[in-house]
């Protein structure tokens, strides 16, 4: 269940699961980096077009080898864990409690998901969307 006030976790919807059956749990390559940018311009479109491509792609480069140093290796899960990471410029990363579910974090993609929405409203809101520091000024 999504709290009513958690915008992020609200707008931060479950991505449905891009990869085949027979490649969902392979190691991605860091050059499917464009594959999860361009799953990610799907999912949250308006917020990554606000984002210069190469502040983007650098970003979810990041990101997407952080999951898989921490054993985060396939596409879907990938998705959930930067859209978490792209809501707050990596700052929920750093959040005790998102620290320790990461020491173990399920497998599924559903128990994944659920998991990150679970996670409190401090994890979700540490820091800005890494979008609003390119949102035009009116």
């Amino acid at each position: 269940m999504i709290a009513s006030g958690n915008v992020a976790a609200q707008t931060a919807v479950k991505a449905a699961p891009q990869a085949s059956s027979a490649v969902k749990h392979a190691k991605l390559k860091p050059a499917d980096t464009a594959n999860l940018v361009s799953h990610l311009r799907r999912v949250i479109t308006d917020e990554t077009n606000d984002t210069p491509p190469r502040v983007l792609n650098a970003f979810v480069a990041k990101y997407q080898q952080r999951a898989l140093d921490a054993g985060i290796d396939d596409l879907d899960r990938q998705t959930q864990y930067v859209l978490l990471a792209l809501y707050t410029s990596g700052k929920a990363m750093e959040q005790p409690l998102f620290v320790e579910f990461m020491k173990n974090p399920p497998a599924s993609l559903d128990a994944f998901y659920d998991a990150l929405q679970a996670l409190p409203k401090t994890v979700w809101k540490a820091g800005p969307p890494l979008w609003e520091a390119y949102e035009p000024k009116g």
